[in-house]
């Protein structure tokens, strides 16, 4: 267990006790599975009081999630024997390692202190001065240790330094640079090292939309721009102030803008109704829909909280409510055919890292193959429930060939023709990479259920 009493600073507290939740640190007994991200961080933020040091947690949390990696690779190389390092310690010495060279503001004396008082309480007086030692060391290698010449010459092979200097597993590494390339891999990587985007999408049934668009897009520069979505790098505050003000008055939602250039690439206004939005989640594409004047909509979901959330932010936005339901996408309750069936498949995730860092360090190959054969069942239904002549659009937030190029093939083998497919492009605008296409189905030919 990571140490976590009332000596240590609030910020601190809150960031190593989120990380607990969020990444527990193994014990004799194994692990255990961790909660969502920003979950456990909001459940740690409410015993701090200070809105610096609710800043601060989020950024320590965040940041050293993206960069958990890089900044482990680095703290073991100090240890004589890191093999023998107690976990719990070797997490409180990348924490602070991932202040000392990323966080420029505050001072290095502030992390040692709170880093070796937290050691020394949970671990002991011996082991705080090895971490203390292992601190200065890389407190003095300054810039090197933001540098990828020293996770270069530390590594044992080129997978291990891509593995650490961009921070990701080294059997995704392993797994990207098969399945699409060095070149793309290294696009990849970067990608999910990066800070996502604050995405908006303005509520296009609102009389002022346009004017809003415009008017937000005038307060600072948006890295992405496409009616109705938005995307800026940062929000200072007057356009966070604007931002809560229209999301209160129902004039827009929070989505990635990575969600509306997919949909626009598959022609979302265009589809045919009614529409079934088979894994709705929280409602953000059902609303998208309705905003655009898909009237006749049907969303589902196999979680009530979702679902509710769907419903509220319907009220919230004054749209007319889809029909909402619980089911499993996999076997439709539905009676009526719909024309067009939006399957956003549950996915290892592995497009949005940026967003959320934790995804990559709660993954593993077996789970791709999982959601592969769960992504095959849900098709099979799509395929079975949809009439001839009716569109089925399937997408994924994730860069595997099991979860996107073969699902585009078994989709082709049910007497389906493909009649767009957006291919993501690594190093884009909006910094998250969304994977999907519209297939139309063909003739009677009866579907055969999938394999694996």
């Amino acid at each position: 267990m990571t140490p976590q009493g009332s000596g240590l600073p609030p910020a601190r507290a809150a960031a190593l006790g989120a990380l607990e939740k969020i990444l527990p640190v193994p014990t004799k007994s194994g692990g255990k599975s961790g909660q969502d991200l920003q979950a456990a961080l909001d459940q740690a933020l409410r015993s701090v009081s200070d809105p610096r040091d609710k800043a601060l947690a989020t950024e320590i949390t965040y940041g050293f999630l993206r960069l958990k990696g890089r900044m482990e690779h680095l703290a073991a190389a100090h240890f004589s024997k890191p093999e023998k390092t107690p976990p719990g310690l070797l997490r409180i010495v990348a924490v602070a390692a991932y202040e000392l060279v990323h966080l420029d503001s505050v001072p290095p004396h502030a992390t040692l202190s709170w880093a070796v008082d937290a050691v020394k309480s949970g671990f002991g007086q011996t082991q705080a001065g090895v971490a203390n030692a292992v601190l200065r060391r890389i407190q003095a290698l300054g810039a090197d240790a933001a540098s990828p010449a020293f996770y270069e010459a530390s590594a044992r092979s080129h997978e291990q330094f891509l593995s650490a200097w961009h921070s990701c597993p080294r059997w995704l590494v392993s797994l990207w640079l098969q399945q699409y390339g060095e070149q793309t891999t290294l696009a990849l990587l970067q990608a999910q090292l990066q800070k996502p985007l604050t995405g908006v999408r303005i509520n296009a049934l609102h009389p002022g939309a346009r004017d809003l668009f415009d008017t937000l897009s005038g307060l600072t520069f948006p890295l992405y721009s496409s009616f109705p979505w938005l995307g800026f790098g940062t929000a200072g505050s007057p356009l966070t102030a604007r931002l809560v003000q229209a999301e209160q008055n129902g004039l827009l939602s929070r989505q990635s803008p990575a969600v509306g250039a997919l949909l626009s690439q598959l022609g979302y206004t265009a589809w045919p109704g009614p529409i079934w939005d088979a894994c709705a989640g929280r409602g953000g594409k059902s609303a998208a829909l309705i905003e655009h004047g898909h009237a006749t909509l049907f969303s589902s979901d196999t979680s009530k909280r979702r679902l509710r959330g769907l419903i509220i932010e319907a009220r919230r936005l004054r749209l007319p409510p889809p029909l909402a339901f619980l089911a499993d996408a996999a076997r439709p309750p539905l009676r009526k055919r719909p024309a067009t069936i939006l399957i956003d498949a549950p996915c290892s995730g592995l497009g949005v890292l940026a967003r959320r860092p934790d995804a990559k360090w709660k993954r593993s190959p077996t789970d791709i193959t999982t959601l592969a054969a769960l992504q095959k069942r849900i098709i099979q239904a799509a395929a079975q429930l949809l009439p001839p002549g009716g569109l089925l659009i399937y997408m994924t937030c994730t860069m595997t060939h099991e979860e996107n190029d073969q699902q585009a093939s078994f989709i082709e083998s049910l007497d389906f023709t493909t009649e767009k497919l957006a291919q993501p492009a690594p190093g884009g605008d909006t910094r998250e990479l969304f994977w999907g296409g519209v297939w139309r189905k063909q003739g009677l030919r009866p579907c055969t259920p999938p394999k694996g």
